[in-house]
C-alpha cells in the first residue's frame, strides 16, 4: 500500500531537481560573452598550470584515502540508510526495501563530491563561486537519492525482480553525474552564448528512433553482462567499484558496434566520380608555417591531378613572419594540376583567415585543409561525387592518420587513438548523422550553405565543431568515406600535446555551451545525444579521475591488498578491452600493425590527455557570483543585425 504523503514529497523532490536542472541548461541568466554574431568575445583562459593540476591530483587522493579510512560514519551505509528511509516513506515494507538497498554502491556520487571539492580548491574562483561549485555535490547526491527512491518504489509496488536494479542505479547514477557536470560547467564558467542559426532541419525521427533503440538495446546487454560479472564476483566492494568504471567504455562501444551493424546492413552504394568533374576551391590559412608549406602545395597538387577537374588553391598567409609565403609561391608556380593564390590576412585568427578564404571562392564546393597536415590524391575524386549525388549532404570528412614516416613516440600514440577513436566511431556515427565535428584538417563543404551560417565563428576554441553542428541545424548532413584519406602534422613533444589537448577540451567545453539543447534548441541526435556526450565527457573525466583514485587506494590498503591489486588490473584490462580489439582490427587493416608493438605504452598517452583535460577545467575563466535579478537580464541578439552573412570587413584586409 502506497503511502501518498510519502509518494507526494518524493514527486516534489523531483520537481525541485527538474527546475533546479533545466533553468541552469536553459543558460537564461549568462551574459558572459560579448560578441556579436558570428563573433565570439570572451576573455582568453588563464596561463597554463601544472601546480594547479598536481593540487587537484593531491587533493583528491587525499581526499579518497580520508574517506576510505572513515568508519564511522560510513558514507555508502549512511547513503543506503537515507534510501531505506525514503522508500519505506512511500511503500511500508521494511524486509523488501531492506533487500532493495543492501546492493547499491554510491561509488560515483561519492566521487563527484571528491571532484567538487578538488575543482573548488585549484579553479580560479572567488570564495563564493568556490562554495557553489562544492554546493554541487550535496545537490548531486540529493539527486542520485532521489532517483534511487523512485527506482526503489517502482520496482517493489509493481513487484518486479530486484535483482537487475543495482546496475539500473549504477546507470543512473551515470547520468546524474553527467547532467550536475554540465550544470556546474554552465553556471561555473564564462561561455559563448548559445547559437543564433535556426533550426530549419527537418526529417530526423528515423534516426531518432535508431538512435533510441539502439542506446536501449545496447544498455540491456551492457547491463545483463553486467550481472553476470557480479554473479562471478560476489558482493565485493571493490571489485563493484572497478566495475563501475567499466561500463561507460562498454556503453560506448557498444553503440559503435550496433550503428555499424545497421550500416552493413543497409549498406548505400557510394558515389563514383563522374566524366566531368565540377570546380573546386581548397582553402588553407598559414601563420609561420614554412617547414610545412612546400608539401602541403605539393599534396594538393596531387589531389588535383587525380580529380582531373579545376582546381583553385588560396592560401591565406595570416601574418607569417618566415618565408611561408615566398615558399608557397614558388610551389604553386611548379604545380602541374592546380592554379594558385596568395592572400594576406591579418593574424586576427584561424577562423577569419578562412572567412577571408571564402570571400574569393568561387566553385560550388570548398575544401578546407589544414596547411600542416597533406592529403591522399584521392580526397577530392571521392568527396565531391557525395554533394552531386544527394542534395542533403554538406559536409564530407576523411579519416586521419599522422604524417608518415612516424618518428616520434606521439606519432605512434597517435596512429593508436586515431585507429580505435577515428574510425569506428564516425563510420557508426554517419548511420543517423549525429557526428558531431569534422575536423578542420579536412573538411569539404558546400560553398553556399558555408557562407549561409556566416563562415567559421570567430574567437571560437573548436571553430570545426561549431561549424559542423551549425550546418546541421540549417538541414546539411556529414559523411565519411572509408576512400577519403588525409594525414596529419601531430605534436613532437609532451609539451605539445599537452597544449593540443588542453585547447581540444575547452574546445569542446566551449561548443557544448553553444548547442546545449535546453538553451538552442535540437536539431536531431547529433545534439541531444552526440555533443551532449563530447561535450560532457570533457568535464565528467576529471570525475571519473577522482573515481579511480578513490578506488586505489581502498585496494592498496584494504585487507589482502594483493587479491584487490589483482582484480585492479583485470578491471583494467576488462575496461580496455573494447578499444584494443578495434584498435587490432583497424591497424591490421591498413597494414600498420607494427604500432601495436607501442601498445604498452598508451596508458601513458591516456594519462597524459586526461591532465591535459583536467588542466582545461581548471584554467578556464570564471563567471562573477551576481544576483538572479540583475542577471535575469541578459543581454540578446540584435534582430536588427542580419547575422548569417559574412560581413564586409572581411573584405577590408586586401589582396596581395
Amino acid at each position: 500500500m502506497i503511502r501518498w504523503a510519502g509518494l507526494a514529497l518524493l514527486v516534489l523532490n523531483i520537481a525541485l531537481l527538474a527546475v533546479l536542472v533545466v533553468h541552469a541548461l536553459r543558460r537564461k541568466y549568462d551574459d558572459s560573452d560579448r560578441g556579436v554574431g558570428n563573433v565570439v568575445r570572451l576573455p582568453k583562459p588563464h596561463p597554463p598550470s601544472l601546480r594547479r593540476v598536481a593540487a587537484f591530483v593531491v587533493i583528491c587522493l587525499g581526499g579518497s584515502l580520508v574517506l576510505n579510512s572513515i568508519r564511522t560514519p560510513d558514507l555508502s551505509t549512511s547513503y543506503r540508510w537515507a534510501i531505506g528511509r525514503a522508500v519505506t516513506a512511500v511503500v511500508p515494507l521494511p524486509g523488501v526495501v531492506a533487500s532493495y538497498v543492501t546492493q547499491l554502491r554510491p561509488v560515483i556520487p561519492i566521487s563527484f563530491l571528491a571532484f567538487t571539492v578538488a575543482l573548488a580548491l585549484c579553479v580560479r574562483a572567488s570564495p563564493l563561486r568556490r562554495l557553489l561549485i562544492v554546493l554541487h555535490a550535496p545537490l548531486a547526491i540529493f539527486a542520485s537519492l532521489t532517483a534511487d527512491t523512485a527506482l526503489g518504489v517502482v520496482g517493489i509496488e509493481f513487484t518486479l525482480p530486484l535483482g537487475p536494479f543495482p546496475l539500473v542505479s549504477i546507470l543512473m547514477h551515470y547520468g546524474i553525474a553527467y547532467v550536475m557536470a554540465m550544470r556546474l560547467a554552465l553556471t561555473t564558467y564564462l561561455l559563448p552564448r548559445p547559437t543564433q542559426v535556426p533550426i530549419r532541419r527537418t526529417g530526423d525521427t528515423f534516426d531518432t528512433v535508431i538512435t533510441i533503440v539502439s542506446m536501449a538495446a545496447v544498455s540491456v546487454l551492457v547491463a545483463a553482462g553486467a550481472a553476470y560479472v557480479v554473479s562471478l564476483i560476489g558482493d565485493d566492494p571493490m571489485a563493484y567499484t572497478f566495475l563501475l568504471l567499466a561500463i561507460p567504455v562498454y556503453l560506448k562501444f557498444g553503440l559503435y558496434i550496433m550503428l555499424s551493424v545497421l550500416r552493413v546492413v543497409g549498406r548505400r552504394r557510394l558515389p563514383q566520380p563522374g566524366p566531368n568533374p565540377p570546380p573546386v576551391d581548397v582553402i588553407g590559412p598559414a601563420f609561420n608555417e614554412e617547414t610545412n608549406i612546400v608539401a602541403w602545395v605539393r599534396s594538393v597538387d596531387r589531389a588535383a591531378a587525380a580529380y582531373g577537374g579545376p582546381v583553385h588553391l588560396i592560401l591565406c598567409d595570416d601574418g607569417s613572419t618566415d618565408d611561408t609565403r615566398r615558399l608557397a609561391e614558388e610551389a604553386m608556380a611548379r604545380a602541374t594540376a592546380l592554379q594558385g593564390t596568395v592572400i594576406a590576412g591579418s593574424h586576427t585568427g584561424k577562423a577569419t583567415a578562412l572567412n577571408l578564404a571564402l570571400t574569393r571562392c568561387t566553385a560550388d564546393y570548398v575544401v578546407r585543409h589544414d596547411t600542416d597536415c597533406e592529403l591522399h590524391p584521392n580526397v577530392l575524386r571521392f568527396s565531391i561525387p557525395w554533394f552531386q549525388a544527394d542534395p542533403r549532404i554538406g559536409l564530407v570528412g576523411a579519416f586521419m592518420l599522422p604524417k608518415f614516416p612516424f618518428h616520434t613516440w606521439v606519432d605512434r600514440m597517435r596512429s593508436l587513438e586515431l585507429a580505435a577513436g577515428f574510425g569506428l566511431p564516425r563510420l557508426a556515427y554517419a548511420v543517423v548523422d549525429m557526428q558531431p565535428c569534422v575536423p578542420g584538417n579536412y573538411t569539404a563543404v558546400r560553398r553556399t550553405a558555408a557562407l549561409e551560417i556566416g563562415g567559421w565563428p570567430e574567437g571560437m576554441l573548436g571553430e570545426d565543431i561549431d561549424f559542423t553542428c551549425s550546418l546541421a541545424r540549417i538541414g546539411y548532413r556529414a559523411v565519411y568515406d572509408r576512400r577519403v584519406w588525409a594525414y596529419e602534422d601531430v605534436p613532437e613533444s609532451l609539451a605539445q600535446l599537452r597544449l593540443q589537448r588542453r585547447r581540444w577540451s575547452q574546445g569542446s567545453i566551449y561548443n557544448f555551451a553553444r548547442f546545449v539543447p535546453p538553451a538552442a534548441g535540437s536539431a536531431g541526435p547529433r545534439f541531444w545525444f552526440a555533443e551532449f556526450f563530447k561535450g560532457a565527457r570533457r568535464i565528467v573525466q576529471p570525475m571519473q579521475f577522482a573515481a579511480y583514485l578513490f578506488a586505489l587506494p581502498a585496494a592498496v590498503f584494504e585487507p589482502d591488498n594483493r587479491q584487490n591489486l589483482i582484480r585492479l588490473l583485470a578491471f583494467f584490462v576488462l575496461a580496455k578491452l573494447p578499444m584494443l580489439v578495434v584498435t587490432v582490427c583497424a591497424l591490421c587493416y591498413r597494414r600498420l600493425w607494427r604500432s601495436l608493438l607501442w601498445w604498452p605504452l598508451f596508458l601513458g598517452f591516456v594519462i597524459v590527455k586526461r591532465l591535459a583535460n583536467l588542466e582545461a577545467l581548471l584554467l578556464l575563466r570564471t563567471r562573477p557570483v551576481r544576483p538572479v535579478w540583475r542577471t535575469a537580464r541578459r543581454a540578446v541578439p540584435n534582430p536588427d543585425i542580419a547575422w548569417p552573412v559574412l560581413t564586409p570587413r572581411y573584405l577590408t584586409n586586401g589582396d596581395s
